[in-house]
């Protein structure tokens, strides 16, 4: 099966229909298994995470690196700008400011924007490197 863009947002009302009935868990798109059943075997888990500890997320289990938005501030956001090394998909729950700074920066270092969904004030997205 080719997961595309397509797929994805076909699968898109299967999501809001989720979340608006809570069988989503809040994670669940950060942890690679997106809550439906051939698009979350297609989905492979996360190379880096990205949260916001503010906002009462934890980092999803799974991921080769964690990045904590409040420590990213701190460091005037140098790892996302250094545009992550080898890493080849991320995911992350922010607010929807920090999302788009973290996506605009992200895309210029090749990755591409694969799926986001909202949930209440958190932005839950998954970014892949465009593939060579």
């Amino acid at each position: 099966m080719k997961l595309g863009r397509r797929a994805l947002l076909k699968a898109g009302s299967i999501w809001s229909g989720a979340l608006t009935t809570g069988t989503l868990a809040t994670g669940a798109l950060t942890t690679g298994t997106l809550g439906f059943g051939p698009l979350a075997r297609a989905m492979p888990l996360a190379d880096v995470t990205i949260h916001d500890s503010r906002l009462g997320m934890a980092p999803a289990p799974g991921a080769m690196q964690a990045i904590d938005l409040v420590d990213e501030r701190r460091a005037r956001w140098a790892t996302i700008r250094s545009g992550l090394g080898t890493a080849r998909r991320v995911e992350g729950a922010t607010a929807w400011s920090d999302y788009v700074m973290i996506a605009h920066e992200l895309q210029r270092s090749g990755f591409r924007r694969v799926a986001e969904v909202r949930q209440g004030r958190v932005w839950q997205f998954v970014l892949e490197r465009a593939r060579l």
